[in-house]
């Protein structure tokens, strides 16, 4: 029997990098972390800080809420449910992030409330 050669790469471009919130490989302990929550969480210290007003919708925030919270799960060795409960009153980005988002579903509820409608001569 013979054993097939191995390949040895020797040159390679690495184009995209993807990942999984739990990885697929028995006995994998990291993985790597997306950095892609940067403005959002940038944004969102500006809204708490009053310099700024809610670019995102609230889910996009809450999202972003969960992501810290998985980041914080990793570290603590806990799940991110648990993270969140624990560490959204102490955590900075968690705090900064919980006040954008509730000024994002203000700043929606004033657009549909100052919102102008057209009468409509069937219901006058």
């Amino acid at each position: 029997m013979t054993v097939p050669k191995k390949q040895i790469i020797r040159s390679m471009t690495v184009d995209e990098i993807s990942t999984v919130d739990v990885p697929a490989q028995k006995g994998a302990t990291a993985v790597l972390l997306k950095n892609g929550a940067t403005p959002i969480r940038k944004n969102a210290a500006e809204v708490a800080a009053g310099t700024a007003e809610p670019l995102y919708k609230a889910a996009e925030y809450g999202d972003a809420m969960m992501a810290r919270a998985g980041e914080i799960a990793v570290e603590k060795g806990c799940t991110p449910g648990q993270a969140l409960l624990d560490h959204s009153g102490t955590d900075s980005v968690l705090i900064e992030l919980a006040c954008a988002e509730r000024s994002a579903e203000i700043a929606f509820r004033k657009v549909r409330t100052d919102a102008v409608y057209d009468s409509s001569p069937q219901w006058s």
